[in-house]
Formats: C-alpha cells, sequence, structure tokens
C-alpha cells in the first residue's frame, strides 16, 4: 500500500513536471532540400545549440519535413548536418512561446565537407502557424526599450495597457484581475512577475486573443514571461541609473536632474558549473550552468503629485514640538489649553515638489 502511494506521488510530480514544460513552450518545423535541385532530403540530422550546448534535435522524414518540439523560448543556433553535403548553421534562430518557428533549409553538395555554411536567421514580420493574436518581445528588442520591468514591456504589444494604481496590466479593455501571468510555463499570482530585473529577461509575450486550450479558463489576457537561462562562458554586468542624490537629511538637499531622487542598481551574473570533458580530459560542452539577476530600487517620492506637496515650515515644526500646547485666555480669570498647531497660518506652509 505505501509503495503504491509513493507511486502514484512520483506519477503526479512528474505529470505536473511535464504539463508545466509544455506550457508556453514552442517549436521548430521546416524543409531540408537540395539547395540546386530543391529535392528533400530524407533522414538529415537538425541539432539545435543555446550557447554552445545541445538543446534538443530530430531528423527528417521521407519528404525531408522535421518538427521538433517542445523547445524553452528563446535564441538557438540550428546545425544541420547530412553525407555527401556541406553542413549548414543557422545562426539567431527565434523560437517563442506557443507559436511554431519555420525554418526551410537548403545544402550545398560537395565532396569536400571542410566548408561549413553559417547563415544569420532573420526573425519573420508575420507568423504563418495562424495561432493565437497578440505579439512578442525578444531579448533584443527589450535591450533598446526604456523599460525597466515586464510590465513596462508587455504594454508595448497591441491591446495591452497599464490600469489602475497597482499597476496591473489591462488587456482589450478587459480587467487587471483577468489578465493571467506564467514565467517559464509555471502560473503565478497577478503582478507577480513584472518585478523581475530587466537582464532576467528572454522574452515576453502578450496574448490578447485565441488563448491556446493548454491555458485553461483565461478570462482577459494572458502575459507569458520567459527568463534567461545559464550561459557557456562566463559574462555578467552592473547597469546603475540615477536621476539624482540625497546629499543631506532634508528633503530638499536633493542634487541632480530633479527632486525625486530616483536611484536603481540592477547586476546580473551566468556561466558554467560543470564541464563534460572529451578523451583527453580536456572541457568539452558544459553540463550544468547558473544565471542569477536582481536589481535595488530606491526613490524619495514614488507617486509625485502636479500640484506639489504642502508641508510646514522645518522652523515651524521644530517650535510646535517644542511648545505643542499653549495656555487660551477664555474669561476674565479663565484659561483653557490649547494645541499650537490650532494657530498655523498660511506663511507657516511651503509647496515642495516632492514628498517628505
Amino acid at each position: 500500500m505505501l509503495r503504491r502511494l509513493f507511486s502514484t506521488i512520483a506519477l503526479s510530480i512528474c505529470c505536473v513536471l511535464a504539463a508545466s514544460a509544455q506550457t508556453g513552450s514552442g517549436s521548430l518545423k521546416g524543409k531540408v532540400t537540395d539547395k540546386k535541385t530543391s529535392e528533400p532530403l530524407p533522414f538529415v540530422s537538425v541539432v539545435i545549440e543555446r550557447n554552445g550546448v545541445q538543446v534538443t534535435g530530430g531528423s527528417t522524414d521521407f519528404d525531408g519535413e522535421y518538427f521538433i518540439k517542445p523547445i524553452e523560448p528563446g535564441t538557438y543556433d540550428v546545425i544541420v548536418a547530412y553525407t555527401g553535403y556541406q553542413p549548414s548553421k543557422q545562426q539567431g534562430v527565434v523560437v517563442n512561446s506557443n507559436t511554431i518557428t519555420f525554418l526551410n533549409i537548403g545544402l550545398n553538395s560537395g565532396i569536400e565537407l571542410k566548408e561549413f555554411e553559417v547563415v544569420q536567421y532573420n526573425v519573420p514580420l508575420i507568423q504563418r502557424d495562424g495561432g493565437a493574436s497578440g505579439g512578442t518581445v525578444t531579448r533584443e528588442d527589450i535591450a533598446k526599450m526604456p523599460g525597466r520591468s515586464a510590465a513596462s514591456i508587455a504594454t508595448t504589444v497591441a491591446g495591452a495597457s497599464t490600469a489602475g494604481t497597482d499597476g496591473g496590466i489591462s488587456i482589450r479593455g478587459a480587467r487587471t484581475e483577468n489578465t493571467y501571468y506564467y514565467i517559464d510555463g509555471v502560473k503565478v499570482p497577478a503582478g507577480a512577475g513584472t518585478g523581475l530585473p530587466k537582464s532576467a529577461i528572454e522574452e515576453v509575450q502578450v496574448i490578447t486573443g485565441g488563448v491556446p486550450a493548454n491555458y485553461g479558463d483565461v478570462t482577459g489576457g494572458l502575459v507569458n514571461i520567459t527568463t534567461r537561462g545559464p550561459s557557456r562562458n562566463f559574462f555578467g554586468g552592473v547597469e546603475y541609473l540615477t536621476s539624482g542624490y540625497k546629499v543631506g537629511k532634508d528633503i530638499t538637499d536633493i542634487v541632480g536632474l530633479d527632486k525625486f531622487a530616483f536611484n536603481q542598481v540592477e547586476a546580473s551574473l551566468s556561466g558554467p558549473i560543470l564541464f563534460k570533458k572529451d578523451s583527453l580530459g580536456n572541457k568539452d560542452k558544459p553540463l550544468i550552468g547558473f544565471f542569477v539577476s536582481g536589481q535595488f530600487t530606491d526613490v524619495v517620492d514614488d507617486a509625485p503629485s502636479y500640484i506639489g506637496d504642502i508641508r510646514v515650515r522645518p522652523e515651524v515644526r521644530d517650535a510646535i514640538l517644542s511648545d505643542p500646547a499653549r495656555l487660551l485666555p477664555s474669561g476674565a480669570n479663565d484659561f483653557t489649553l490649547g494645541y499650537s498647531s490650532e494657530f498655523l497660518r498660511t506663511g507657516d506652509t511651503e509647496t515642495l515638489k516632492t514628498r517628505q
């Protein structure tokens, strides 16, 4: 009985992991032909690599067609090799969530197999798979955007906009609570993934209509976020943004472009941990890697007002704190206790651009 219970639990965990892997994944489809005669080539090896590491692969059928899935969204290199033909490498092939990427490859025949054809992949303007409507923002586009969060990136897609005071995303006019969020195929609470560091995002997909059935009961729209993975080589970076520095204790002691003093530090680091060694004992391909990213944000006024902020002058405030109450005459020989703050005048206040 106990063994059967453990088997059921293990099977359930595997099913959950498999379902998470399938959700939000993409696929690659195409045909491999002879570049000169356009005849299909059967049983051609198709290998998909990411950062120099083989992720998955497949082969063509009798008609020279191949279909590889599931593939985690990202940018890959597709290597095609066949006996009697020059190998071909398609660089920068972008695979998006819930989308079929079409890639037809033509091979040059030749006796000498030392040459290696490298072709740069161009992202098509129109998706041919006829899937869900919406848009996808890749890492290359994210790097060019001024936005610093997944929410600001998602709102660049037509049909998505920011609504409410909490910064939630509304898709096609629906309520913000009807927008569902997924991170690497796992459903997260609303808004939980919108605060991811910019350097940790591989792509952001916004589905505004025709939501696939594997996402379940989506009534508004969907934001699917894919994070970056480890790399073959070590790399890292630090980015610092500021609009001003607070040099004193008072709110007005800020030097910079504005008085809001926005400061943000973001850092990321990636690289391999364990390598597979070749027959000579040299490092060949990485087996395990890591990627970490984080950010820290500090701002004096995160919700500035158009008309400014009214406050009591520091010297008046200090006087009230030192003498908070006073005796007020209420008759010939009678006095009542009153608060000093009740006797403020217009000249005792000042208007600032930022809140204290």
